[in-house]
């Protein structure tokens, strides 16, 4: 298949299908990819937050969410309003649940007191409220699925603040105040501003992208996977290439260099995993060789069906 006749939908999938020009460039041109794997494996340590009855991409939705908002409180997340932007009232109900969420993640100060706050009411505000934004945006993701709660509550006309913030189930609430603590210790305090939250890129007009974070210069990806049993049976964390690729997706993806990245990273929250590395050093281990990285990005700019 041509590149010309492959539909783009998004750059997730185009990464996970091997029919995908994109993914088969990246393979062939980035196939290189233990060394980085096994520095990611040599940093992990053991589970920290264990997994449980919640869904988990919703725990993981939430979670980016919640750490967005410990990183800049006044900044509103910006895609669970858009499945709803045409239905005001709907609209001011999801504002005011990220209202105090917003506030719930003031509250609980700067980076560095993070770790230390106690107050059970406002942690819970903040999970209660970041399950509730995921939730608004899964519905802009996949739309309204019948499994999501949000159907019923718009079906009996009881889509209010408190009916979404009763949505959470108590797992969900555990493992996020646990994703919380560690990343308070293990993340919040290795990231610089400017931040910049959920960025797109050049390429995002042809193939939807959008990053976890971006923190003075390093593009940060949040995963809450639990990783593959080792032999014993226990977790240990793990770095499939597909992250990778990912990641190497988003840096190709910023055509113009706009917000120019000096490096990439991992961070696997259920193990306190922060791991990265220079975006020249990334690409030449990948590569086996040094990269063009202007070049590059022209090329599947081109890809992907830019003129």
């Amino acid at each position: 298949m041509a590149p010309s006749d492959y539909q783009f939908r998004n750059l997730t999938s185009a990464i996970a299908d091997r029919d995908s020009p994109l993914r088969q460039l990246l393979v062939e041109r980035f196939g290189n990819v233990r060394r980085l794997q096994q520095q990611f494996r040599r940093n992990a340590g053991p589970l920290l937050v264990p997994g449980g009855t919640a869904d988990p991409a919703l725990v993981g939705a939430a979670f980016d969410l919640q750490t967005r908002l410990l990183l800049v409180p006044d900044e509103r997340p910006r895609l669970p309003f858009l499945a709803f932007q045409h239905h005001p009232a709907e609209t001011a109900v999801i504002a005011e649940v990220a209202a105090g969420a917003q506030a719930a993640a003031a509250d609980l100060g700067t980076v560095a007191e993070a770790g230390s706050i106690e107050d059970q009411a406002t942690l819970s505000l903040l999970g209660r409220g970041s399950w509730a934004l995921a939730l608004c945006t899964e519905v802009y993701r996949s739309g309204l699925i019948p499994s999501s709660p949000l159907r019923r509550l718009l079906a009996r006309g009881d889509f209010t603040a408190a009916a979404l913030l009763r949505l959470a189930p108590a797992d969900a609430l555990r493992q996020l105040v646990q994703l919380k603590d560690v990343a308070a210790q293990r993340l919040l305090p290795q990231l610089r501003p400017p931040y910049l939250l959920g960025p797109t890129f050049d390429a995002s007009v042809l193939c939807p992208a959008d990053d976890d974070l971006i923190s003075n210069g390093l593009l940060l990806d949040l995963k809450t996977r639990l990783g593959g049993t080792d032999r014993e049976g226990g977790r240990a964390d793990r770095l499939p290439a597909v992250d990778l690729y990912q990641l190497l997706g988003y840096a190709l993806f910023d055509r113009s260099d706009h917000y120019r990245m000096s490096a990439i990273g991992i961070y696997s929250a259920r193990y306190g995993n922060l791991t990265s590395w220079p975006l020249d050093h990334a690409l030449a281990t990948m590569a086996g060789e040094p990269v063009d990285l202007p070049a590059l990005r022209r090329t599947v700019w081109r890809m992907l069906g830019g003129r």
